[in-house]
């Protein structure tokens, strides 16, 4: 078998342990879109690991032997080397027979280990060829993790405050993590914060934005930002609606946001250390900044169907673009003003947070929606005629298509991985702690043809040591610990590569079972991971513990099993999961009824865990019933909506967070750096 044809999976095992043979016709479809272009002179890109020396294969007639190769590296920091190696004494690693002539395949060793970047080597043999690589040289190991900390995940759009916008934002989350900081935690988790698309805001899932790399405007505290001058009367009513009601009025608070913040963009002129300050950032950020601002402009102007725009204006690279772009100056210059105002926020609070003794524990996105800022900016990082999803499992027995398009191992592979480097570096930065949704993506993916139905998708193999050495790479760049959420069917090997790459698991109390259905104790977990008693996606525990996750998904008609099977099952798990926590000592036995001693005694239960990092859930801990997503679903339950029933004011008082705050310090003190 050929390797272009071993990165599709003809088989494999869903999470129902059921084998499956893909469609012969995905297979074909898949392996075409994969195809390899002929064996070059240099690969497009080398990478590795420091202290590695520099050495690369390169493909050449054989009758070039007598000749030298010179050699040019550029690093990125600017600095360059060069030197001649003379053919003759490189080892021939293999030998393909054409029929036009033979060509040997030999590995030159150019020069010794090479600084951490992404470098560009320029290879040239005269009269046989001449050919440029990339050169990632990648850390053994991401961030270190530090001691056994622990914080708590949150969903920032949720939180309520008498100060907010109808949205909780930058302010409200620098308010939390201060609180949090005092009482010793050492991370605050959120959402992630991608762009969303600015003129569609209804469309308001986290997981399928419109960039991975820039920021969702509407958390931008408008009252904190330099140029706000007060609240224009005609405003007070819109802003008192979008703040009355129990969910997120998306359209209501973009309005709300989007007039006070063209005020303020307007006001910028009259400020000139600003406008400076502000031209800088544009600069030093160049074309990806303006590139995504002209997308939002295009969108503006001719809807999210990319197909639907005029031609010429289809791709960034189109001359028609500059046009485009001095006809618009305004809104894009509008665009990238609140690029530099989130980011400016987030930069503020991050560092705020860290004098309190505490981090963000930020979370990537598995990819972004078809037509995003993205996929229209690097197009050839992105397969857009497929769709990731899942295979058949337990919740979703029809399997799931995402919608989003994967990216291209072989385009990623041509631009030197800079596309993955820059997503994932974007969201190291200014955070201690970073989750990557779904890493199973650094392995394989579940790739479905766009239109098919999910079953007729199959996995697609990736470059697993190339993609954790990237990953690695903006570790170490942005001094970010890194957990790999390994939730599902694990392709074999998969944790342990994590392990070797010091990259954390991501351990769930629900789902860390022996063979016989019982809870895992807490020693049997790893050291190098995160624990958490819930995600995004699972009921809260209050819900749980009541069985109303089932309830609403059979009322919602998704509820593969009778519900009557489905509570007799729940209820046997949770007096299994109360009689564990009993045992441990966690939970007191006249405790089974209280919803806040079995939430506290669920975290403290992790807390004795060997795992590096212990996150709680504030909607847990808050008693919050409803979920704030249900995965499988769209318009039918209103996602990315509910707001905390409890102020970001009044958490400085409630006792349930004083009790859960003083449990985990006691059990995981804070350690002196």
């Amino acid at each position: 078998m050929s390797a272009r044809r071993a990165l599709v999976a003809r088989t494999y095992v869903d999470a129902l342990g059921t084998s499956r043979i893909a469609a012969p016709e995905t297979v074909a479809r898949f392996e075409a879109l994969l195809a390899e272009e002929p064996h070059g002179f240099v690969p497009p890109t080398v990478v590795l690991r420091e202290n590695e020396t520099l050495s690369i294969d390169v493909t050449l007639p054989a009758m070039s032997w007598p000749e030298g190769l010179r050699w040019t590296l550029e690093r990125d920091d600017g600095t360059s080397d060069e030197g001649t190696v003379a053919l003759r004494e490189a080892p021939v690693v293999s030998a393909d027979h054409r029929a036009e002539s033979t060509y040997d395949t030999r590995r030159i060793a150019v020069a010794g280990p090479q600084p951490l970047g992404i470098h560009r080597l320029t290879l040239t043999v005269d009269a046989y060829g001449r050919g440029t690589t990339h050169v990632v040289v990648v850390p053994l190991r991401a961030y270190e993790v530090h001691g056994r900390t622990w914080g708590i995940a949150l969903q920032l759009y949720t939180l309520r405050s008498e100060r907010n916008h109808g949205i909780g934002d930058f302010a409200d989350l620098r308010t939390v993590c201060r609180l949090l900081g005092e009482r010793g935690a050492s991370y605050v988790g959120i959402n992630p914060l991608h762009a969303t698309f600015r003129h569609d805001p209804e469309a308001a899932s986290p997981y399928a934005a419109a960039s991975r790399i820039w920021l969702n405007w509407l958390y931008i505290a408008v009252d904190e930002v330099a140029e706000y001058d007060g609240l224009d009367d005609k405003l007070v009513e819109t802003l008192a609606a979008v703040r009355a009601v129990a969910e997120v009025d998306y359209a209501g608070v973009a309005a709300y946001k989007d007039s006070v913040l063209r005020r303020c963009f307007e006001a910028l002129g009259r400020n000139p250390a600003r406008r400076e300050a502000f031209d800088a950032w544009c600069a030093a950020r160049g074309q990806p900044l303006f590139r995504f601002a002209v997308f939002e402009a295009l969108v503006a102007k001719y809807g999210r169907d990319l197909a639907a725009w005029p031609q010429s204006l289809r791709s960034p690279a189109s001359p028609d673009i500059a046009l485009f772009a001095a006809s618009e100056d305004d809104e894009i210059g509008f665009a990238m003003y609140l690029q530099w105002l989130a980011a400016e926020q987030l930069a503020a609070l991050a560092d705020d947070a860290a004098r309190h003794g505490v981090h963000l524990y930020r979370d990537l996105a598995v990819g972004v929606a078809a037509n995003a800022a993205d996929v229209w900016a690097d197009a050839e990082a992105y397969v857009t005629e497929v769709s990731v999803g899942a295979p058949p499992d337990v919740l979703n027995t029809l399997g799931q298509d995402w919608g989003l398009p994967p990216l291209d191992p072989r385009g990623l592979a041509r631009a030197g991985y800079a596309e993955l480097l820059a997503v994932v570096q974007a969201n190291c930065r200014d955070a201690g702690a970073l989750r990557i949704d779904h890493a199973f993506s650094l392995a394989r993916l579940y790739w479905i043809p766009r239109g098919g139905a999910p079953r007729s998708g199959t996995y697609v193999d990736y470059p697993v040591d190339d993609l954790r050495g990237i990953v690695a790479l903006a570790s170490v760049r942005e001094r970010c610990v890194v957990i790999g959420e390994d939730l599902g069917t694990v392709p074999e090997g998969f944790r342990e590569l994590m392990e070797a790459s010091g990259i954390l698991s991501y351990r769930v109390l629900f789902f860390e079972r022996r063979a016989d259905g019982t809870f895992a104790a807490p020693e049997e977990y790893p050291q190098l991971a995160l624990a958490t008693s819930g995600t995004h996606d699972l009921p809260t525990i209050a819900a749980w513990l009541r069985g109303e996750d089932a309830e609403l998904r059979d009322r919602l008609g998704m509820l593969e099993t009778p519900l009557d099977a489905e509570r007799a099952a729940r209820e046997r798990d949770r007096a299994l999961l109360l009689e564990t926590l009993i045992a441990h000592g966690d939970l007191a036995a006249g405790e089974r009824e209280d919803d806040v001693a079995v939430i506290v005694a669920a975290n403290r239960y992790l807390a004795a865990t060997p795992c590096a990092i212990v996150m709680a859930q504030l909607d847990d801990l808050l008693e919050e019933r409803a979920p704030v997503n249900v995965p499988g679903t769209s318009t039918e339950y209103p996602n990315w909506r509910r707001k905390l029933a409890t102020s970001v004011e009044a958490l400085a008082s409630d006792p349930r967070l004083a009790r859960l705050c003083s449990a985990l310090s006691k059990l995981r003190p804070r350690s002196t750096p």
